[in-house]
């Protein structure tokens, strides 16, 4: 749902705003059906797609054809296929494109959002395992991108992620998912043409890097994240043509330096955690970097003024409700942040959606 121009002028404003769930859950329970998945296979009528998905009743053809109106499905003489957009983001064959993982994730974290009066009200964490645990697997479904912890495990906000290995599967899907469109785009807006090494902390299964090896040969990549999540990087590179070009390092970004390189970056990590933190892991990639580095931060990032970018409020709230400490911010706050830490020629610039990028040069 986006607020008309000029704003919202008539009950029926105010009502599409109060019903977008009714969308969303359409199209997370077509992921969860795996309606994208079997029209991947082969275009299908609707009596053969009812049947394939096990979906009956009244309700059904209107199921489909919303799909077909949000348009991520069409349909012509009555036969349905998916829209060019569902063909490259929510194929489960396509894992270096594909973003299922994340709506299965946000299917699963229905349940902490119909909790969010009372989150509102107590100021306390909800437990997200529940979440973790219904999109674990390998269809896998965010809180955030990054999924280093802290070795303290009363301040751990994503040691649930790690329970199980279909966990850390489900999660580390999400996290591609979540990420995909601000790994595209700067794969594409960041001046790449004289970086050798970039390092991406919090790195999950590797899907920036994917995105930026495969756009740019000339550079290589470092992933940093926990141990934990080594094999799952291993076979997504592999998968994207780049195992050659990228290395792990597994560690804990409390207790150990980040890796060297031309270009850090954390995308989706800094609002994981409380200020201190922040300011930390920005040191910490200051002392990274050479002179003439730069570090690069991606977000949903709150607007200065806070009123018009909604979804880096919701992304913040998101984060509030289930991490230890973390919240968003703004790219006044970050410029100021860097500009603390040393950094210097600091620059905002939008990606997609509701994603901005912040690069400072040390």
């Amino acid at each position: 749902m986006t607020v008309p121009e000029g704003g919202l002028r008539s009950p029926h404003d105010i009502i599409a705003v109060a019903t977008a769930f009714w969308r969303s859950k359409v199209l997370l329970s077509a992921v969860e059906l795996g309606v994208f998945a079997e029209l991947a296979r082969r275009p299908r009528n609707g009596e053969e797609l009812c049947a394939a998905l096990g979906v009956k009743g009244r309700g059904a053809g209107d199921f489909l054809d919303a799909l077909v109106s949000m348009g991520v499905v069409e349909r012509e003489e009555g036969v349905y296929r998916n829209a060019p957009v569902a063909d490259e983001y929510l194929d489960p064959a396509k894992p270096v494109t594909d973003i299922s993982g994340y709506l299965s994730f946000l299917n699963a974290g229905f349940g902490w959002w119909s909790r969010l009066t009372e989150g509102l009200r107590s100021g306390d964490r909800l437990d997200f395992a529940p979440a973790l645990a219904a999109s674990g697997g390998g269809d896998g479904g965010a809180a955030g991108d990054g999924v280093l912890r802290r070795a303290d495990p009363a301040g751990d906000t994503f040691g649930e992620a790690f329970a199980t290995a279909d966990q850390v599967v489900g999660f580390v899907r999400a996290m591609t998912g979540y990420s995909m469109g601000a790994n595209r785009a700067i794969a594409e807006a960041f001046d790449w043409s004289r970086v050798r090494t970039v390092v991406d902390v919090g790195c999950s299964e590797g899907a920036f890097l994917a995105q930026v090896l495969g756009a740019h040969p000339h550079v290589s990549g470092v992933g940093f994240d926990l141990p934990e999540v080594a094999a799952r990087f291993a076979e997504h590179l592999g998968r994207a043509g780049a195992a050659g070009r990228a290395r792990f390092v597994g560690g804990d970004f409390f207790t150990d330096p980040l890796p060297e390189g031309d270009v850090v970056v954390m995308g989706h990590v800094l609002h994981d955690w409380d200020e201190e933190v922040k300011r930390m892991l920005i040191r910490k990639a200051h002392q990274a970097l050479e002179p003439g580095g730069r570090l690069l931060v991606y977000e949903s990032l709150i607007d200065d003024d806070r009123r018009t970018n909604t979804m880096g409020m919701l992304t913040s709230l998101n984060v509030s409700l289930v991490s230890v400490g973390g919240r968003g911010y703004t790219g006044a706050q970050c410029r100021g942040w860097m500009a603390e830490a040393g950094f210097g020629d600091i620059a905002v610039s939008h990606l997609d959606g509701p994603e901005y990028m912040v690069v400072a040069v040390k």
